[in-house]
């Protein structure tokens, strides 16, 4: 069956790399929204990955959800990870899968099939990705960066999926791990060994703070060659109020003093997917959940953002989505879709990019094709240098993903202290 893609663009993504698939939808379906991970409606927070089954209403829902992104608007992109419910998201998308994919005879890893499914189309017509590092709620099981869970990861990822091999596996926040030795010594070499057993086609990482993939992707390289890792996937650096992925001059590159992060990953022949055009929330008329990590001077400036849209009669996220879907050097965005109606949102937002020639054209050429006279307006006033509500905000504009990581790891000690405390 040839997948039907005419609601959805796709792009061209990886011409020269075969690792990689040569095209993209240009959204893809973030799959963390398929549990209570980021909101908890009522009947969804007792389910865990012990307790999760194809029957419970939220499951019913979320799987009808993934199928309606699939089979009716070509969102063929399933981005998932251990971390999203601890679980419950790959599993969910696994029982997706088995009624989305057909049978196949030909695995390469005998054991993993262990449900029939019952679907159309071919295993190659999907792009699945998940992840390895970040799993438990449990701060002190919440990372492990160690060769044997990783590879124990992989494998339990697999049969969650119902799948024999994934396409991109990735590197969840390693600004999170202990020491970039341990990564070098253990994270990576347990990657490429799944990459060598075929358990997955394609190397990535994902994190927030750029300078560390960068670090990370500059130290691979040294230790184990150019093609050890074949996509980065960022989040929160292509938005309204974050260009940074773009702008920021303060990366050693080939070739030239200091270049971007876009600009590194080119030289690098590092493939570039980028995430959470809505900031995580930040960018919606709702506004960010409490544990948001945005610093108030930005949640502020996201607030007047979304009051001018008000005031003007667009929609705020529409806009958001709209910008980081226009540039020309990201193959694809990903975006939490928790059920059929936000897909349909997404997608016919998407299907405006349908003329599109991203190989001949600037981000504003496109933005001029995609948007209406009265939302360019409101853009403008929003992206204004001198006026607009992100103007000020200097450093303000995003947050301190290193310290996030440190004050995670000073909670751990803390908590591993607790027992001597309540002896004493």
């Amino acid at each position: 069956m040839v997948l039907d893609i005419q609601y959805i663009p796709q792009r061209s993504y990886s011409e020269q790399n075969a690792n990689l698939p040569r095209h993209l939808p240009i959204v893809g379906l973030g799959c963390s929204s398929f549990s209570s991970f980021f909101s908890s409606e009522e009947g969804n927070d007792e389910l865990t990955v012990d307790t999760v089954s194809r029957e419970h209403p939220a499951v019913i829902r979320w799987v009808e959800t993934i199928r309606h992104a699939v089979l009716h608007r070509g969102i063929n992109l399933l981005d998932t990870a251990p971390w999203y419910g601890h679980g419950v998201s790959e599993t969910v998308v696994g029982y997706a899968l088995d009624t989305i994919l057909c049978d196949d005879e030909g695995y390469r890893y005998d054991k993993v099939q262990k449900r029939k499914r019952t679907g159309s189309l071919d295993r190659s017509e999907l792009i699945i990705n998940t992840k390895v590092g970040r799993y438990e709620a449990d701060p002190l099981k919440q990372f492990d960066f160690s060769y044997e869970t990783t590879i124990n990861s992989v494998q339990r990822s697999l049969e969650r999926l119902n799948c024999d091999y994934i396409d991109v596996l990735q590197l969840h926040d390693p600004e999170f791990a202990p020491s970039i030795s341990i990564l070098l010594n253990e994270t990576i070499p347990a990657l490429l060994e799944c990459k060598r057993r075929g358990w997955t086609r394609a190397l990535g990482l994902t994190g927030y703070p750029l300078e560390v993939q960068q670090e990370i992707l500059v130290k691979a390289e040294r230790e184990f060659g150019r093609n050890a890792f074949d996509q980065s996937l960022v989040y929160c650096h292509n938005n309204l109020h974050d260009n940074s992925l773009f702008s920021e001059f303060c990366f050693a590159s080939r070739g030239s003093p200091t270049d971007t992060f876009a600009g590194f990953c080119q030289h690098s022949n590092i493939h570039l997917m980028a995430a959470a055009p809505l900031s995580m929330g930040l960018l919606t008329h709702s506004g960010p959940p409490n544990w948001h990590p945005a610093p108030l001077e930005l949640k502020e400036a996201c607030v007047e953002a979304s009051k001018i849209c008000q005031c003007e009669g667009v929609d705020v996220s529409s806009l958001a989505i709209m910008y980081s879907l226009s540039h020309p050097s990201i193959g694809c965005t990903l975006l939490g879709m928790k059920d059929e109606e936000e897909v349909d949102v997404a997608a016919d937002l998407a299907s405006r990019f349908s003329a599109v020639d991203f190989n001949n054209g600037s981000q504003d050429s496109i933005l001029d094709q995609v948007l209406t006279p009265k939302e360019r307006q409101v853009l403008d006033k929003l992206l204004d240098k001198t006026h607009g509500p992100f103007s000020q905000l200097k450093e303000d504009y995003r947050w301190d993903g290193r310290k996030e990581a440190t004050n995670f790891w000073a909670l751990v000690d803390d908590l591993k202290r607790e027992p001597c405390n309540n002896q004493s």
